[in-house]
């Protein structure tokens, strides 16, 4: 996936979140207070340092709403922000922005929250080579959103889809069955897409080792095992390491230099930053 997404795209997300914002009747409130002919300048202000993601989603939510209103993006996905940063001004019908505000700020604060902890974690296990990759631990829905968010942060996406390339886990193995049975299998299919095998043990690891795969996940194991997982590869394939692998021990894991680490941190457990709107 490009760092970039689609203009169908944000503006199906937006109208969807547009249509379950304002219910049956829209708003209400600011149709009943605010004349229709009234109009005002405001600014979208962040209120914590961050990694600035969505500007887009904001920008086109209040264009969709009203295409008369004036728009100007002060600062770019990716940047750092700091708190009191103005991100955005508008200007024009009162009804319409303040109808908008709620759904702008939270693309902005969900999509900031992604590439914010994304960086944390891509500044830390780059200072020992290592790349921080995605997995499919997304929102239905959403993911596609995500997913940019955490490149915007500087991570890599993993899958999007199971239609990406092979990854042998466990739960394949029937009884009776074993990896290098499955790696052949998947050889032999008309499909000619890269392998990912999965392994707990440095038995299984060992196991696999005159295979030709692209990738050995790592799965649960301590920083001691991943070094000697490391050794025993030897540059044959990329070493991947997942699971339970956070912000407290990234430093540790990432000091074994493994190729890559993957983690559902940064789309499932995220904070979204706090933004808001200023008149």
């Amino acid at each position: 996936m490009k760092n970039s997404l689609a203009n169908k795209y944000i503006k199906e997300k937006i109208r969807v979140a547009l249509n379950e914002d304002f219910g049956a009747s829209g708003d209400i409130t600011s149709k009943t207070l605010i004349s229709k002919k009234s109009t005002l300048k405001a600014s979208i202000y962040v209120k914590e340092s961050a990694i600035l993601c969505g500007t887009e989603f904001a920008y086109q939510t209040f264009k969709m709403l009203n295409n008369s209103i004036k728009i100007k993006t002060l600062r770019k996905d990716g940047s750092k922000v700091i708190k009191g940063d103005k991100i955005i001004t508008v200007s024009g019908s009162a009804e319409s922005i303040l109808a908008a505000e709620r759904t702008a700020l939270n693309f902005l604060g969900l999509m900031s929250g992604i590439a914010s902890k994304t960086r944390k974690y891509v500044d830390i296990a780059k200072t020992y080579g290592v790349k921080i990759y995605s997995t499919r631990k997304t929102i239905p829905g959403i993911r596609e959103m995500q997913k940019y968010a955490l490149t915007v942060g500087g991570a890599h996406i993993n899958r999007s889809s199971l239609s990406d390339f092979y990854f042998i886990k466990d739960n394949h193995l029937s009884d009776g069955d074993n990896l290098i049975e499955n790696i052949k299998q998947i050889k032999r299919s008309k499909l000619k897409k890269k392998i990912t095998v999965e392994v707990d043990t440095i038995k299984q690891l060992q196991e696999i080792l005159d295979q030709k795969i692209d990738v050995v996940l790592l799965d649960n194991m301590t920083e001691k095992q991943i070094l000697r997982c490391l050794k025993i590869v030897d540059n044959r394939f990329l070493c991947e390491a997942s699971g339970n692998i956070n912000l407290k021990n990234l430093k540790s894991y990432a000091k074994t230099k493994v190729n890559r680490i993957s983690t559902g941190q940064i789309t499932h457990s995220i904070e979204n930053i706090d933004f808001g709107l200023e008149i």
